[in-house]
């Protein structure tokens, strides 16, 4: 496969996301993104079994 025909696929390539977002303002989407959240609840200190990947270095 030359460089020219992968780019031709490559430009036929739809981002999945583009359809999930109807109402943005309204909450009424899907994220494209599994995780957690950005939600702040609090700051406490750690506890044995926290996920150290949840802990914020900048505020301990």
């Amino acid at each position: 496969m030359t460089t020219a025909e992968i780019l031709k696929r490559v430009r036929r390539i739809e981002i999945k996301t583009k359809g999930l977002s109807n109402h943005i303002f309204s909450g009424e989407y899907h994220s494209a993104f599994k995780g957690r959240g950005m939600s702040f609840s609090e700051v406490r200190e750690y506890s044995h079994g926290d996920d150290v990947r949840a802990i914020d270095w900048n505020v301990t």
